[in-house]
């Protein structure tokens, strides 16, 4: 509807209403994130639970409601038609942009439970936002080096804690949990940097989604693999977005049954944790290929040039000039026009001199 206003001012304007809305609703939110833990029955910490709930629901009704006032967005959805869940479900996607977390609360709807998305720790920190992700139940997840695991060894079981904590929060009260299984966003530089062999997508990380299956993979409704792409903002889509220049987007949804996934002790287990890596990696393979048929097309070949063949003529010499004709004709004329150049040199330069100080 507006997206016909200058970039610069759909931007300023984008920002400032989803602040606004950000910070209306945050406050409700961290109002019952603080009285939940406080109340000694479970029925009012699950009302709480369900108010926060439904206060995000309304916070992401809000922004996708902003999104379609200053864009317009061609929507490429397919599979939709078969989602309607009632119950908890997980949902893993490929990971492009900010704009993923805004485009797939968009694109379900209220046709999935509410979603909580694995986060970097260090998003706890932003402003208003981290608090709101912190009220309702999102796990956050710290990323250690090698160095620092084989320094502290305890550290990797802090992350396989909070994803444990999150599943059981998550079979408490309906909710979606969504795992960008990539770890980081694509990029062609980190393509390149960790060589991946996929054309649009990095390789995925098995051991956060494995263990969240785990927990609770017997007890959802359903495992839904999400493939999104933009394919006329492939480059920064989040900025595109709030500059009201996004004009496209492509969602793949296929719902695989849960008797289906492979479901077991990722970290115990080294016979199924070498299986699921490899179902993972078919997963993405698939996914990549979607991209390719549906989205992006085959990459275009290097031209090449034709193999020289044997039964080709040989290349013909360069012309010569009549002066190199008549020097190849007497070798002896060859040999002594060099040093009469030489000779003619200084002369030339001053017959050039004498004529500078006349027009002077």
């Amino acid at each position: 509807m507006l997206s016909f206003l200058p970039a610069p001012l759909l931007c300023c304007l984008n920002l400032l209403l989803i602040s606004v809305n950000t910070v209306i609703c945050s406050i409700p939110i961290f109002i019952l994130s603080l009285l939940r833990p406080l109340l000694p029955f479970k029925a009012g910490q699950n009302l709480c639970e369900q108010g926060n709930n439904v206060i995000y629901h309304l916070w992401m009704d809000i922004n996708g409601l902003i999104m379609r006032l200053t864009n317009r967005i061609n929507y490429r959805i397919s599979g939709l038609d078969q989602i309607k869940i009632k119950r908890s479900c997980i949902v893993v996607s490929n990971h492009l942009s900010w704009a993923d977390i805004v485009m797939l609360c968009h694109i379900f709807g209220h046709r999935i439970p509410i979603t909580k998305f694995f986060l970097k720790h260090s998003l706890i920190y932003i402003p208003v936002i981290g608090l709101v992700c912190w009220g309702v139940g999102m796990p956050f997840l710290r990323r250690y080096s090698k160095k620092e695991l084989l320094k502290n060894p305890k550290l990797k079981n802090k992350d396989i804690e909070s994803t444990r904590k999150a599943c059981r929060r998550l079979v408490c009260a309906p909710s979606t949990l969504v795992n960008f299984a990539e770890g980081t966003r694509f990029t062609p530089a980190k393509k390149q940097a960790v060589n991946s062999p996929y054309a649009h997508l990095m390789p995925p990380k098995a051991a956060s989604l494995a263990i969240a299956l785990g927990q609770i993979g017997s007890q959802i409704e359903c495992f839904i693999n999400l493939t999104l792409a933009y394919p006329k903002n492939p480059e920064k889509p989040f900025i595109a977005l709030l500059k009201g220049r996004m004009h496209e987007v492509y969602a793949h949804i296929e719902v695989i049954p849960k008797d289906q996934l492979p479901i077991g002790d990722y970290l115990k287990d080294k016979e199924f944790k070498h299986s699921f890596t490899l179902w993972l990696r078919d997963l993405w393979a698939a996914k990549d290929a979607l991209l390719t048929r549906e989205v992006y097309g085959p990459a275009e070949p290097a031209a090449l040039q034709p193999p020289a063949s044997a039964d080709a003529p040989a290349p013909l010499p360069p012309l010569k000039t009549a002066d190199q004709q008549e020097c190849a004709a007497d070798p002896q004329n060859a040999e002594t026009q060099p040093a009469a150049a030489e000779k003619s040199a200084p002369a030339d330069a001053a017959d050039t001199k004498s004529q500078e100080q006349k027009v002077d």
